[in-house]
């Protein structure tokens, strides 16, 4: 299964009223429910991560792999989504991940987007059925919605307080 993963707003909180910890290599410190979750669905094996992050061309594909392992996450395959040079402006993450998608052929089937950008709402409905829109000010919290979507059991009992997270602001 493909993985598009955003950082902010998904892996950090994204509320502009609270700093976000950085880690000693200068990137942000992921939470830990946000990669509990992640880690209990995601298959170090056979998935593959996709960057979709505004921060996807801060480091090479080895430098993501250091920093994902430093924080807990391990993949054996890690992408980014490339601008394919079609689009002469700056276009919204909808659109750089559909023409991602329909660029490499990918099996809507096989894919998971984990993001917190409300241009997603206008996905295809084939699309935003693998959508999961987190929360920007608590970003991934609750495995119920990862899990409708992948369709796999946790490899781990996840215990998350999903109420505390989703109406804290």
């Amino acid at each position: 299964m493909k993985f598009f993963l955003d950082i902010d707003g998904v892996m950090v909180h994204a509320n502009p009223h609270k700093p976000v910890e950085l880690e000693d290599d200068g990137f942000y410190k992921f939470n830990k429910k946000a990669v509990e979750i992640f880690n209990s669905i995601f298959c170090t094996t056979k998935d593959e991560l996709i960057l979709s992050t505004s921060h996807r061309y801060k480091y090479s594909i080895a430098e993501w792999k250091v920093i994902f392992k430093k924080r807990g996450i391990s993949s054996r395959k890690i992408s980014i989504v490339e601008n394919l040079g079609e689009h002469t402006h700056k276009v919204s993450r909808r659109v750089e991940i559909e023409s991602w998608i329909n660029h490499n052929h990918f099996d809507f089937e096989d894919l998971v987007i984990l993001d917190d950008d409300k241009s997603l709402n206008e996905l295809p409905s084939s699309l935003k059925k693998r959508l999961c829109l987190t929360n920007s000010y608590t970003g991934l919290n609750d495995v119920e919605d990862l899990k409708q979507i992948v369709n796999r059991k946790p490899k781990v009992n996840v215990n998350i307080e999903s109420k505390y997270y989703k109406h804290r602001r």
